[in-house]
């Protein structure tokens, strides 16, 4: 997600706006595209999911974060986990390593609020030089 510039802006005519789907709708089409977690316990894990996403969303409004979870990256957490069979490896490899070193343990804090368990700390070290 990146802003637009106001020359870009001024070439349209008509602009609008879109947010981001409710939670039972993004919940919705997850387990449809993933239908392993169209069950009450994978309902369950989406939600998570899909509640992590949002907190990336309000950590880039608030500028905490610079990178934001799609409903694409939430689905393809969900694929990767079902793949992996490990919802903290399936979120390293889908999301977490393409997120600036400096915002791993804000990304860290969102996981652990959203599924109640600890990243492995290799996951989340920064190594400044």
């Amino acid at each position: 997600t990146q802003q637009i510039n106001q020359a870009q802006m001024d070439r349209w005519s008509v602009v609008a706006t879109l947010n981001y789907l409710s939670v039972e709708d993004e919940t919705n089409i997850i387990a449809a595209k993933v239908p392993d977690f169209d069950t009450p316990e994978g309902r369950s894990k989406i939600e998570a999911m899909v509640a992590l996403a949002n907190l990336t969303r309000h950590g880039f409004v608030a500028g905490d974060i610079s990178t934001v979870m799609s409903p694409r990256t939430v689905i393809t957490l969900a694929e990767n986990t079902k793949i992996f069979g490990d919802m903290s490896y399936a979120f390293r490899v889908t999301f977490l390593n393409r997120c600036d070193e400096v915002e791993r343990p804000i990304l860290a804090e969102y996981y652990q609020r959203c599924f109640g368990e600890e990243l492995p700390e290799e996951a989340i070290n920064v190594m400044v030089r």
